[in-house]
This record gives structure tokens, C-alpha cells and sequence, in this order.
């Protein structure tokens, strides 16, 4: 107790240098807070999607190769598929926005059965049905957008040169917020038709429901298969590795996080050792007499370290807990690149980041605090500063 009292009191004893070393500690985990959250977030959302036997077909080019629409038929005639939809990503402007939110286009009779995780009212979804420019919202973004039943919501196209004019028919609770609007997938396909526009009959991707995780696999390599031999052939996937393919698009992001979290961690054991160095060089006089009366070199080093660790352990837990806030406040305003809150999310991750502030702590109090428990008393006695 008397130990952790004396800590308490040197942290105390220059204050702005203990306040810069742990703003400079909690700022630059904070920043590695944020990507290993990125990354958490991948692994945890992966996980969930596992969990739901979905797969994703697209063209094997990619996603600039052509996915006829008539594939969807032929896929929810395979055995073992129990639902199938069109999924193609619109991309339009809403009003001086632009992509906002994330817009597809979908089959209505379908979509809520190869998402059955997601709800939404029985009028509400027969409506959505049979209205050919109708569409449905994540209720989450609606409340976000002030948006109510009837009210219209006109997209201008980027991707493609059809504009919509849709219909809010209905909203869907999803487990985590998705950020998106579904519409009929037929309204843009035969308003491009009437343009003369390339491109159309085009589902750009199929997601398809498995009946059975274990037969996963089998279904996807069946389908391929089928389509082997057509103009378009095909690629599927479950939905973990479809989201995982867009991760790997940025190259090895692991890799990247890995090089700049040690980067960090070596920098922030240089600054706080120096803060550690020039606060047992003004301190040797006084090291020397605890010495004198009394204090071991145990007693030494293990004061010295657990003063060294409180300072980074603190800049830790500021740090952890601006990346946390920074993390949920862009899952509150771009869910699509955020998708999980970081309360759906807490796990190992954040250990190991405070384990890192206690590491920094270790590695820059070591040789301070060598240094003073070998200290003799004469030698410290000597010396002024």
C-alpha cells in the first residue's frame, strides 16, 4: 500500500510532463484502437454471417462481368437452395448526396426469405410486393432520415443513367443496423429498357440461402458447374468470404495494421523513456536516501516500473476509450463501413491492447529503473542536480 502510494505521488510530482506522456500514449492508441477495431469488426461480423447459410454467386471476372437474370431461376432450382434473389447495388445520389446509403435492388417475394434473420410487418411487406417502384428501408436509417410510410424517395443514378422514384412502402428490423434500402429489382430493369440503356437483365450479384451448413460447399461447387460452360460462368462463395473479398481488395490489411501498431508501440517506448529518464535524474538524490533508510533494490525497481506503467496504462485506457467512442460514432453515421457497434464487439482485442500499454510501460522503465536499484547510496548522495 505504502508503494502504490509513493507511485501515486511521483505521478503527481511534474504534472505536465505526466499529462503529455499520457496524451501522447492515449492518442496514438487510440488510433490503434480504431483499426484492430476494424478489424474485429470483420471477424465478428464473418463469424455471425457463417451462421446464417448464405452463399453469394457472381460472374468469375468479378464484379464487372454480367450475371444474367435468368441465372436466379436456375440457382433456386438447385438442390438444396431454399431461396434466391437478385442483389444489385444501385449506388444512386439522394437529392445533394451523394451514395448516402446503401441501395439494392432485389426480388420482393424473395429477399425476406433469403434474410429471414430480418423482419418486417405482413401489410407492409405485401405492399412492397406489389408496387412496382416501392422499396423498404432499414428502420434505423429511416428514423435517421425522418422518413415515414408513403413518402416518396427519389435516387439519381450513378452507376447506372435510370433514375428512380421510389415509393417507401415499408421498414425492416435487422440484428445490426445495415444502412439500406431495398427496391423491386424489375422497376430499374425495365426502366433501362425503355432507355436503350446497356447493361440490362443484368442481376449483378445472387444471394442464395442454403438449407443446410453442411452443404454449403457442395451447392456452391454444383453451381459452378452448371455454369461452367455458359458465356457467364460463375463464382460462388459463402457471405463470410464475400465480405472478406472486399477486405483483401485493400491487399493484406493485417499486415498493414500489424507494421503500424509496432511502429507505434517503438515510438511510444522511446518517448516514454525519456520521460522516465529525466524523471529519475532529477530524482537521484532522493532514490539515494530511500536507500539509506531502508528501501531494497526489489522495493527499488518494482516502484520505479509500476510508476512507468500507471503513466502508459492510463494513456491506454484514454486512448481505448477515444477509439472506442471514434468507432461507434462512424458505426452511428456510415454503418456501411462500420457494421457492428463496439458493444457488439468487445472481446480479446481490447485486452491486448492494454496489454500493449502495459508493455510500453515495461519496456521503458526498465533500464530507469536498473539503473536506480543499483544506485548506491554514496554515489546518490554525491551527485547534484
Amino acid at each position: 500500500m505504502h508503494t502504490l502510494f509513493y507511485i501515486w505521488r511521483n505521478l503527481k510530482r511534474n504534472k505536465l510532463r505526466s499529462t503529455l506522456t499520457i496524451l501522447s500514449v492515449g492518442f496514438s492508441l487510440a488510433l490503434m484502437t480504431v483499426l484492430n477495431g476494424y478489424m474485429a469488426m470483420q471477424g465478428v461480423w464473418g463469424k455471425e454471417a457463417e451462421k446464417k447459410h448464405r452463399i453469394v454467386v457472381m460472374n468469375s471476372q468479378g464484379f464487372s462481368g454480367m450475371l444474367p437474370i435468368s441465372y436466379v431461376d436456375r440457382i433456386r432450382g438447385t438442390e438444396g437452395i431454399k431461396a434466391a434473389t437478385p442483389y444489385a447495388w444501385y449506388g444512386g445520389n439522394y437529392k445533394e448526396e451523394q451514395m448516402p446509403f446503401a441501395q439494392f435492388g432485389c426480388d420482393p417475394k424473395a429477399a425476406f426469405d433469403v434474410w429471414d434473420e430480418f423482419s418486417i410487418a405482413p401489410q407492409q411487406l405485401a405492399e412492397f410486393q406489389k408496387t412496382r417502384n416501392g422499396c423498404v428501408v432499414d428502420r434505423r436509417l429511416a428514423d435517421k432520415r425522418g422518413w415515414k410510410i408513403g413518402e416518396r424517395i427519389p435516387l439519381q443514378g450513378t452507376f447506372y443513367r435510370f433514375n428512380l422514384d421510389l415509393v417507401l412502402c415499408g421498414m425492416f428490423d435487422a440484428p445490426q443496423s445495415t444502412d439500406s434500402l431495398w427496391f423491386n429489382w424489375l422497376y430499374l430493369d425495365e426502366g433501362m429498357r425503355e432507355m436503350n440503356t446497356p447493361g440490362t437483365g443484368n442481376a449483378g450479384t445472387i444471394f442464395a440461402r442454403v438449407s443446410q451448413a453442411e452443404s454449403m460447399a457442395s451447392v456452391s461447387q454444383r453451381i459452378d458447374e452448371r455454369f461452367a460452360s455458359s458465356d457467364n460462368p460463375t463464382r460462388t462463395q459463402t457471405e463470410a468470404a464475400f465480405a472478406q473479398m472486399f477486405t483483401d481488395m485493400l491487399g493484406n490489411v493485417q499486415a498493414y495494421i500489424r507494421n503500424i501498431g509496432l511502429a507505434v508501440v517503438f515510438s511510444l517506448s522511446l518517448v516514454a523513456a525519456n520521460a522516465m529518464a529525466m524523471s529519475m535524474r532529477e530524482r537521484t538524490t532522493e532514490i539515494a536516501v530511500l536507500k539509506a533508510i531502508g528501501f531494497s533494490r526489489r522495493r527499488v525497481l518494482v516502484t520505479i516500473l509500476g510508476e512507468a506503467c500507471s503513466i502508459t496504462l492510463l494513456g491506454g485506457l484514454l486512448g481505448i476509450f477515444i477509439g472506442c467512442v471514434c468507432l461507434e460514432l462512424l458505426h452511428t453515421l456510415s454503418s456501411q463501413i462500420m457494421l457492428l457497434s463496439v458493444f457488439e464487439m468487445f472481446g480479446p482485442w481490447l485486452v491486448y491492447l492494454l496489454a500493449t500499454a502495459a508493455g510500453i510501460g515495461l519496456v521503458s522503465g526498465i533500464v530507469p529503473a536498473v539503473r536506480a536499484a543499483q544506485l548506491s547510496v554514496i554515489d546518490g548522495l554525491r551527485r547534484v542536480v
